[in-house]
């Protein structure tokens, strides 16, 4: 999605001020739900780190002229060639995010002006997120990647057709005070007589974790406007994601958004506010100490009064 004027990108995440210039104060809807612990990545990091390492060595074998003065370099710049080849991941990570920012914000566009964007208006919007963002620096064919969005698009227009979706809200920001989170939704659309929250994905799969991000979305307790004006939360059936692959068309998939899924984002929620650094105490000066700095760390000096 693109960038929610109330939110910033801080080092615990994404959060959410209430108001223009206002503090932030709540933590996103997809910070909150990424707090899920992902060891399947660390043998996706490994992977993408030994391709670019073997790409570097298949470099050195097309120009065997230039390899004694590669290796050297590398040799004298250890620490640099190390994050260049553990860069791999996060690098891809960020382009596919940029990618679907920008099949996002046409969708935005699509959605807001009742049209779908031109392919000039398609590049218009990379240009900006280039300039403002810094994405597609290393994009080395802009017509490509228009190219590409237009594939989505081409789905997303399926789509339309055959749900026939009135949009209600488009990239509405929401937020739960209760709970304590905030999220933009990509869409609230009446679809018969059914209100849902849509979200659009671009991503390989459809991942089942999407639906603590549904949750949240549908278990929201006010509409937040980007001025500060706060509204009424409108009650969701449900929520579901509109995937749009590389290979074109399109799949709608439903998500289930019931107590239990809500119950594992609230225990997200409380795992992000967890302060790991202030558990550990000062430095105990001896036996007595010791024991005191526990009693009060467990609120238990009234016991020794």
């Amino acid at each position: 999605m693109t960038t929610p004027k109330l939110s910033a990108d801080t080092p615990r995440g994404r959060m959410y001020r209430l108001e223009p210039e206002g503090p932030l104060l709540y933590p996103s809807i997809t910070t909150v739900s990424g707090m899920r612990a992902k060891d399947h990545l660390q043998g996706w990091y490994a992977t993408m780190a030994s391709k670019r390492a073997l790409e570097m060595y298949a470099w050195l074998d097309r120009n065997p002229g230039r390899a004694a003065a590669e290796i050297s370099r590398v040799s004298r710049d250890t620490w640099g060639t190390q994050k260049r080849i553990a860069a791999a991941a996060p690098e891809y990570t960020r382009t596919a995010a940029d990618f679907g920012t920008l099949v996002h914000a046409a969708c935005e566009l699509w959605g807001t002006s009742g049209s779908r964007p031109t392919a000039d208006e398609v590049s218009g919007l990379a240009e900006s997120m280039r300039a403002g963002q810094g994405a597609f620096a290393t994009e080395k064919d802009p017509r490509a990647l228009v190219s590409r969005a237009d594939v989505r698009l081409d789905g997303y227009a399926r789509f339309l057709e055959d749900y026939q979706p009135e949009f209600v809200e488009v990239e509405q920001t929401v937020v739960n005070h209760t709970v304590g989170y905030a999220g933009t939704t990509d869409a609230i659309v009446r679809i018969g007589n059914t209100l849902l929250s849509g979200d659009i994905k671009t991503s390989k799969k459809v991942r089942g974790d999407y639906a603590l991000q549904g949750v949240a979305v549908c278990r929201a307790e006010q509409l937040l406007d980007d001025d500060g004006t706060v509204r009424e939360m409108p009650e969701l059936t449900g929520a579901f994601i509109i995937h749009l692959p590389e290979a074109g068309g399109y799949q709608v998939v439903p998500l289930r958004t019931g107590d239990a899924e809500f119950e594992v984002f609230r225990s997200l929620r409380s795992a992000w506010s967890f302060e790991p650094d202030e558990c550990a105490l000062g430095t105990a000066s001896g036996p007595k100490d010791l024991v005191l700095s526990l009693l009060r760390a467990k609120g238990g000096m009234d016991a020794l009064d």
